[in-house]
């Protein structure tokens, strides 16, 4: 599915124009010209020329180096304090200060991690609307739990012309094991439907997700040369990596996106014997790996 609402994807975010990028040799050289010229209008004995920045041992060069550390932990200090005022890349106490913006100050729930926190703050203020939007519903699910939802979402059914339609809220848990209980589906669906969250018209059905279970199989074959248990361990972790991102309600995982973590400096080819097409599933399932496993299957030129 495409990249919903609800999951910030800070790899998709440009850089932001206020940021610097500091680079260390071109602050030591815009130093080392600023003292040539000082060296030069404060009229130096017999006119002595400077004429040793290019050795190692010169103190001049020396302790410019040094004061660029310090001017470098300065710049990268502001870049940070930057980065800090923005709901994208703030993290601990400062994205605290940046929910208490929102509606209701979104307070952080006990033991809840940022990227979950960011995660509510951003659908904060959608349940202002009067119309019961979808992320209104995806706001009060994540903060019915006290944070043991890593996911919901929402769409509208209708199973027939004569029956009303129905708000479906599909809820995930944290953790191994993504499938909420009877009583903690009772519970959400007992906060979201509280008269002061949901439309007096909505209809609405809180939902356990759709399992998909499926294990990921590769057979890999390398190039001459690269160490076999190295390059079978990095495709590995960054299969794990591929899994841990996809670990949303709705999202698929495709051939394309397997081969592209497969796709490491010494792998020649692959054959992905599972899954053998993509998986694909709505808004209310889930894919669910249940192990990773890369076979080294030899050496091709």
């Amino acid at each position: 599915m495409t990249a919903r609402y609800s999951v910030i994807d800070l790899s998709q975010l440009g850089t932001m124009s206020v940021l610097e990028t500091i680079d260390t040799e071109a602050i030591i050289a815009s130093r080392m010209t600023r003292f040539k010229q000082v060296w030069a209008e404060n009229d130096p004995p017999a006119a002595a020329q400077y004429d040793v920045g290019d050795l190692e041992f010169d103190p001049i060069k020396i302790n410019q180096e040094n004061s660029t550390y310090f001017e470098l932990m300065l710049r990268d200090r502001v870049n940070q304090a930057a980065r800090a005022t923005t709901l994208a890349f703030a993290t601990g106490t400062d994205l605290d200060a940046i929910a208490s913006r929102y509606p209701d100050g979104v307070p952080r729930l006990t033991g809840e991690d940022d990227d979950r926190y960011r995660h509510r703050i951003w659908a904060s203020p959608n349940p202002l609307s009067p119309h019961g939007v979808a992320e209104s519903y995806e706001f009060w699910a994540l903060s019915a739990l006290g944070g043991a939802l890593r996911d919901a979402t929402v769409v509208k059914i209708r199973p027939s012309l004569a029956e009303d339609p129905v708000v479906v809220v599909t809820c995930m848990l944290e953790g191994d094991n993504p499938v909420p209980s009877t009583a903690q589906l009772l519970q959400i669906r007992s906060y979201i439907i509280d008269e002061k969250r949901a439309g007096t018209t909505d209809v609405i059905s809180i939902r356990a997700p759709i399992m998909r279970d499926i294990a990921y199989r590769i057979g890999l074959y390398l190039y001459p040369g690269p160490d076999a248990p190295t390059i079978v361990a990095a495709v590995k972790d960054s299969l794990n990596a591929l899994v841990e991102n996809l670990r949303w309600l709705g999202e698929d995982h495709t051939l394309m996106q397997i081969n592209k973590a497969i796709a490491l400096t010494g792998v020649h080819s692959a054959v992905i014997e599972s899954p053998t097409e993509d998986v694909r599933v709505d808004p209310t399932g889930l894919v669910r790996v249940t192990s990773v496993d890369v076979e080294y299957r030899g050496r091709r030129e």
